[in-house]
């Protein structure tokens, strides 16, 4: 179906429901796991920007590097994957509905999260301002909560 056949659908709908008296119902309040994705968007940002104000740029992240898993990985690899996960990749899957799968994607893809932070934050020479926004970081992964109704 093309972008302007779901536009002229759409309105026809919101005609008839005005020509008929309906009220376009509201949209549900968003669950706790959408907000808690939100909050871990703040926070992957919020440890990004202490980096660089801690004078960790991208050129000191890039030289930083943390063992996982056996492999070397930059901590601004780990940073911004980070922030993709919880900016872009969370919402992604939260957008596809709160399937089974969808949870147990997103449950995996944050134990692996909390376990880079935590990889991180055995870094030595970590600024304080650094290590208490990724300790805040690290706090927050551990408290996803846990579905309303996995098939709604």
């Amino acid at each position: 179906m093309s972008t302007l056949q779901r536009y002229l659908r759409a309105f026809i709908g919101a005609l008839r429901l005005t020509f008929s008296g309906q009220a376009i119902p509201a949209p549900p309040p968003p669950s706790p796991i959408h907000e808690w994705v939100r909050q871990y968007a703040r926070l992957a940002h919020t440890a990004l920007q202490t980096a660089d104000s801690a004078g960790w740029d991208r050129a000191a992240r890039l030289s930083r590097k943390v063992r996982i898993d056996g492999r070397d990985l930059s901590l601004e690899t780990l940073l911004t994957t980070l922030k993709f996960h919880a900016a872009e990749e969370y919402p992604s899957l939260l957008r596809a509905g709160l399937s089974t799968r969808v949870l147990n994607t997103l449950y995996a893809t944050n134990t692996n999260d909390h376990y880079w932070v935590t990889r991180i934050l055995d870094l030595p020479d970590l600024p304080p301002s650094l290590h208490a926004a990724l300790t805040t970081l690290e706090s927050h992964l551990t408290s996803v909560p846990p579905p309303a109704d996995p098939s709604a």
